[in-house]
């Protein structure tokens, strides 16, 4: 295989964020008493999206984002809660998430063999860490690089610029980015010289990947 490390992005490239957010949600409503209701979740889940697109084009900084979604959204459903803390509770619940995409574990078994896996990811180190190390993923990984203990979110260069600073690979050839974000892991890979492959169904908006798959699991076959 060409490349001898692949760093991937973790969220609905190898676990479901989805399921993991949807079971954290429930879980948070429940203990804050706002009513479990479709529009409710669909509600957070649209705030909080909103604020991540916000912070990976610099309009907010990753302590607003933290301390802003959930006192937004508790004024929104009309639920008094303190934001900061439910947002500590929230980040406890997503941590025990650790619903994996079809295909993903194959797909880094096999890679494993021929490669060093690393993950690169945006998010809270005791969300992203603790779901990949209760998952089955954990023994194929050889490093995680998560942005709040970097210091820079994806896709600012100096994120990418650290990731290659702490990996003994130094040939950029060698290197690929996979992950489900154009904006967040495509132009981060681009942007620092590598091959990037983009995974699922989002609109390359203008940014260009070298490969393009529906899901991981077709990953090993196009490397081969």
């Amino acid at each position: 295989m060409k490349y001898s490390v692949i760093l991937f992005d973790l969220d609905d490239t190898l676990l479901d964020f989805g399921k993991a957010e949807e079971r954290a949600v429930d879980m948070l409503m429940k203990k804050y008493g706002v009513p479990l209701t479709a529009e409710n979740k669909e509600l957070y889940v649209s705030m909080n999206r909103r604020k991540w697109k916000q912070l990976e084009k610099g309009l907010i900084t990753r302590h607003e984002l933290f301390s802003k979604r959930f006192t937004e959204y508790f004024a929104a459903v009309g639920v008094q809660g303190d934001g900061l803390r439910a947002n500590e509770d929230y980040i406890g619940f997503l941590s025990t998430g650790h619903f994996l995409m079809p295909g993903a574990l194959e797909a880094c078994r096999e890679l494993s063999q021929t490669a060093a896996l690393y993950i690169i990811t945006n998010g809270a180190p005791v969300a992203q860490e603790g779901r990949l190390k209760e998952s089955p993923l954990m023994r194929y990984i050889s490093g995680i690089f998560v942005s709040e203990r970097i210091g820079f979110d994806k896709p600012d260069p100096r994120f990418m610029e650290y990731v290659l600073g702490h990996i003994d690979e130094r040939d950029k050839s060698k290197i690929l980015v996979v992950g489900d974000s154009p904006h967040s892991d495509i132009a981060c890979g681009n942007g620092a010289g590598l091959d990037t492959c983009l995974v699922g169904p989002a609109d390359p908006d203008g940014i260009t990947p070298v490969y393009r798959i529906k899901n991981i699991g077709e990953l090993p076959g196009i490397l081969s």
